[in-house]
């Protein structure tokens, strides 16, 4: 395969998660990239080859069938053996689900990792890549959530014990729910286990316990609704599970250190600066599709 590179602007699907770009590259003994910061989580699989990864006082080295994941704003450098230069597969991502997914696919505390069906992943990441020139959005995400599911097979060892069914079951019922007043007792009744060993379980797989869990999923749906610019705070607090505007303000500037005004703001100001960004190095013509993209 002759080397891939994408950058699409319009794969966006509403900010659960974002792929930015893609692709894949049979590097040249030495190439590297840094010492810098990207904008997106950046996840490279290493097909073949070596090469080493460093982010902050930290070196890793890297072989086939391992990934590295970067991190948006840590300091990273990374560069291919000179000897065994790697060949690598990569995607760009962020989104309001992604340390959800960084959860389940055991790079939530890590920045490397190691697959057991690296076949498997390399065809998604395939299907992925070959659809991005597309502007196939749908089999996009397909791909990327098929790498996703054989990185969390990975990280379970291939396989699911009842504890894992437990977890996934209050998580889907919590994001089924999160708007209703629940309390922890509702969800260990739904699964049927006592509260104490839900507490246990939930807290050992998530690193959080299933009460963090559910303020971090009615945050992240607050923000999409503030996001979207049709609801007002009220409406925002009462959808999001809260029982006042008042509470919700208070809880969402704890967790984000900035009120719900702010918080848009802000993102407004980043999404400027990202328009304005990506003009200065494509020029002033919007991208509606796909154009290369140096990686």
């Amino acid at each position: 395969m002759n080397t891939i590179k994408h950058r699409a602007e319009n794969l966006n699907n509403g900010g659960s998660v974002t792929v930015y770009y893609c692709g894949y590259e049979k590097c040249e003994g030495g190439h590297f990239w840094g010492p810098a910061v990207r904008n997106q989580y950046l996840l490279h699989y290493v097909i073949s080859g070596k090469g080493t990864y460093t982010v902050g006082e930290e070196t890793y080295t890297l072989h086939a069938n391992e990934c590295f994941l970067i991190r948006p704003g840590e300091r990273t450098y990374y560069i291919a053996d000179r000897e065994d230069p790697w060949e690598y597969m990569w995607v760009a991502f962020d989104g309001f689900d992604v340390l959800e997914i960084l959860r389940r696919t055991g790079l939530v505390s890590q920045y490397t990792t190691k697959l057991e069906n690296g076949d498997e992943f390399i065809r998604y990441m395939h299907e992925m890549i070959d659809e991005f020139n597309k502007g196939s959005l749908f089999k996009v995400m397909s791909g990327f959530y098929g790498a996703m599911s054989v990185l969390e097979e990975s990280a379970h060892g291939g396989a699911y014990t009842r504890e894992h069914e437990y977890v996934n079951k209050a998580i889907g019922y919590i994001k089924s729910n999160y708007g209703y007043p629940i309390q922890i007792s509702d969800l260990a009744r739904h699964i049927g286990i006592d509260r104490t060993y839900l507490y246990r379980i939930f807290s050992a797989s998530e690193s959080m316990s299933p009460k963090q869990y559910l303020m971090q999923v009615r945050i992240n749906a607050a923000k999409k609704m503030l996001l979207a610019g049709t609801y007002t705070v009220s409406e925002t607090a009462l959808s999001c599970g809260f029982s006042d505007s008042a509470s919700f303000c208070g809880r969402f500037k704890r967790c984000t250190g900035m009120t719900p005004k702010e918080f848009v703001a802000d993102s407004h100001k980043k999404n400027q600066a990202t328009i304005h960004n990506n003009n200065a190095l494509y020029g002033t013509k919007t991208i509606q599709s796909v154009a290369f993209y140096k990686i």
